[in-house]
């Protein structure tokens, strides 16, 4: 069975003045995303959220600028089942992740939950990584700080 989740990139400033910041419903700041890449498996948080919050800071050098990051995000995390969307709601999945840009060394990440009409978490990458980690997968997550896939900021 697959956990169906899309990832979005959205400068920090469009959650700013909404009294949810940014555990609100991410679809409702569509407009405004810099991508909207689905991935078909794995998107529960013990894993997408992981190995995103792991990407984030191994790249850190370019948080600050949301487009070159969700560029390198699809570069990255692509694989025979992902696809790039318009609107996240084109597209049925489970878990939303968006990557809060817009500060180079103040980077979050929310997770919401399509299904349940939830926000599960709003986390710095670090402490994603924290409460996710699951050792029984360890080996297979990706070492992103390891790989030579880095772009000068």
């Amino acid at each position: 069975m697959s956990t169906r989740n899309l990832t979005m990139v959205i400068h920090r400033d469009y959650a700013q003045n909404h009294e949810l910041g940014f555990a609100q419903n991410p679809t409702q700041l569509s407009d405004n995303s810099f991508v909207n890449m689905y991935l078909h498996h794995d998107g529960y948080p013990e894993w997408q959220g992981v190995q995103l919050a792991n990407w984030i800071q191994a790249n850190n050098n370019i948080c600050g600028d949301s487009s070159k990051l969700a560029a390198k995000l699809v570069h990255d995390m692509y694989y025979d089942s992902c696809y790039l969307y318009c609107k996240p709601d084109e597209i049925d999945h489970q878990y939303t992740y968006v990557v809060w840009t817009g500060e180079r060394n103040d980077i979050w990440v929310s997770c919401y939950d399509q299904y349940e009409s939830r926000c599960v978490f709003v986390l710095k990458p670090d402490k994603v990584v924290k409460r996710y980690y699951n050792k029984s997968y360890a080996d297979g997550y990706t070492e992103w700080d390891k790989l030579n896939t880095k772009i000068d900021g």
